[in-house]
């Protein structure tokens, strides 16, 4: 597969080219290498740029604007001179639980230059799986070279750069449901309680009041007698 031209119209002229291969994904186990083929538009006096750029919103008909995939299976020696050993990145991904629901992982250092190699669950993920329609849980995105991830099931997602685990993605379980802000706090039993503790509360201090009114009326020079009793008692 070469690389191709087709006149737009006008003179403008659209062209693709393959980039190199890629190195193997892999070490010691079988492996893919990719290469991708963008699409470029060249104007005249101006520097080619990619079709998508040039569309901008427009749809893509032809397949040969839209970028393209070239698998080959590998298997090489581990070249651990070429290993940093450094930590690795942990993120957390909440849980699928939600029809028709997914997230994009982004693994960090991966690009379409620097090969990258996915797991779910220990399994790996390969391109081949995902052109042959055997794999509907991940998609691997074509413009990054598999640097992005979206997946539409709960699983511990790794990815691996030259060799050496760089990020991984933990399942977790969504937060619960906050509580309604005006949900009383007190139990209905113990609510019951207070009421009636209230009720006998107001009708205390009615009776009191009552009282002291039919005092100062009714019985006025009773009262003011027993008062001054007191006083004279002190």
């Amino acid at each position: 597969m070469g690389n191709e031209s087709m006149n737009l119209g006008g003179t403008d002229l659209a062209f693709t080219r393959w980039d190199p291969w890629d190195d193997c994904n892999r070490c010691q186990k079988p492996g893919e290498r990719i290469r991708i083929c963008y699409c470029y538009v060249e104007e005249p006096l101006e520097k080619p740029m990619p079709c998508w750029l040039y569309l901008k919103e427009e749809k893509v008909t032809n397949s040969r604007l839209r970028p393209e995939l070239q698998l080959q299976a590998c298997q090489v020696p581990c070249d651990t001179a070429t290993e940093t050993n450094q930590p690795y990145f942990v993120f957390d991904t909440y849980l699928l639980d939600k029809p028709n629901s997914n997230a994009r992982l982004k693994c960090p250092l991966a690009s379409i230059y620097r090969p990258v190699h996915w797991e779910a669950d220990n399994s790996p993920l390969t391109w081949q799986d995902q052109l042959s329609g055997q794999t509907v849980s991940t998609i691997m995105d074509l413009h990054s070279g598999g640097q992005h991830l979206k997946v539409f099931q709960p699983a511990t997602y790794r990815c691996f750069v030259e060799q050496e685990l760089i990020a991984q993605f933990n399942p977790t379980e969504r937060q619960s449901k906050a509580q309604n802000p005006w949900q009383p706090r007190i139990q209905p039993d113990k609510a019951d309680s207070v009421l009636r503790r209230l009720k006998l509360m107001v009708l205390s201090i009615s009776v009191l009041a009552v009282g002291g009114l039919l005092c100062k009326v009714v019985f006025r020079p009773v009262c003011g007698k027993k008062r001054s009793q007191v006083l004279l008692v002190k």
